[in-house]
């Protein structure tokens, strides 16, 4: 039996709806969303050991071109690996979703098996929402330089900017559905995009809304969490001393039970909105219904004369 009601919702019930699920089924999306992360968390706490271990008390680190270089391609290394854990979480966590809304069974190994070669799809997506956002930026600051140049007014200049940011924040909540279209009807980046668009038109402030709310609750759990290190940290730069590895590793947990918990409440609400908007658009609830009959045709039927 589905757990989500196929029809129409409002964004209450969405919300709603996704706190419910995440609640029933709290232990599969903590553990698909942990999985990931336990492998960035061994990275750091094996940075921080080692980096521990490299410095030597009353003497400043040697920096050298060669210490640099690695730092650097470290850090494109960690990047994609970030990346590819976090496009392999989202996409899992939409199939979590998709199976216990569609009343199948969803478990963390059958979800993450199922994404496969799909986060090969993911990336090139992240790569043109990365090639979007130069490009975007680059316009934008393009024509605030020419508009600057005629009028030498910096509030035109200033108006645009903010004009230019509204304009990206509604692009970014219309491609909110773009990669579960891509994973959930196994769509190509381009189709998948078409289908984002398509869906969200008319939805970008709801959908906004909910980034909004994810965006509290993520900096809510930063608080709890992670804001005493922080503190330390912080107070450490100040008296030039370096924090005790213990409380590095300290910070490095409170920051991965913070991703954990917080994580999977946006893909959630998401993919709700991607059902509740073919509901809403395409039928889906009426299509679904009518795909099950033909799957499992009911016994009471009257046979045919």
């Amino acid at each position: 039996m589905a757990e989500v009601t196929l029809r129409p919702m409002t964004l209450g019930q969405v919300l709603d709806t996704t706190f419910g699920l995440y609640k029933r089924n709290f232990w599969l999306f903590v553990g698909i969303t942990a999985l990931p992360f336990l492998l960035i968390l061994f990275f750091q706490i094996a940075g921080a050991v080692l980096g521990t271990s490299s410095i030597q008390p009353g003497k400043p680190p040697a920096i050298s071109a060669g210490l640099v270089g690695g730092l650097a391609v470290g850090v494109v290394v960690g990047v994609i690996l970030y990346l590819l854990i976090f496009g392999y979480t989202q996409a899992a966590t939409i199939f979590a979703v998709s199976d216990l809304y569609l009343g199948r069974v969803a478990t963390v190994r059958g979800s993450f098996a199922k994404v496969g070669a799909k986060i090969l799809r993911i990336m090139l997506i992240f790569l043109l929402i990365v090639i979007a956002v130069i490009l975007a930026i680059f316009a934008v600051a393009l024509m605030a330089g020419i508009l600057g140049a005629i009028t030498g007014s910096p509030l035109i200049v200033g108006v645009l900017f903010i004009l230019g940011g509204i304009a990206a924040l509604v692009l970014f909540c219309r491609l909110a559905l773009w990669i579960p279209a891509a994973m959930l009807e196994n769509a190509g980046a381009l189709t998948s995009f078409q289908r984002s668009i398509h869906l969200t038109k008319g939805y970008a402030m709801r959908i906004f809304l909910i980034y909004f709310l994810v965006f509290v609750l993520a900096y809510a759990a930063i608080l709890i969490f992670q804001l005493p290190f922080l503190a330390m940290g912080v107070k450490a730069a100040v008296e030039h001393r370096a924090l005790p590895l213990g409380m590095v590793v300290l910070q490095h947990l409170g920051t991965f039970v913070s991703q954990v918990l917080v994580g999977p409440i946006g893909t959630i609400a998401t993919s709700l909105m991607y059902y509740n908007l073919r509901v809403r658009k395409e039928a889906f609830d009426i299509q679904h219904l009518m795909d099950s009959l033909q799957d499992n045709p009911s016994s009471d039927a009257p046979a045919a004369i």
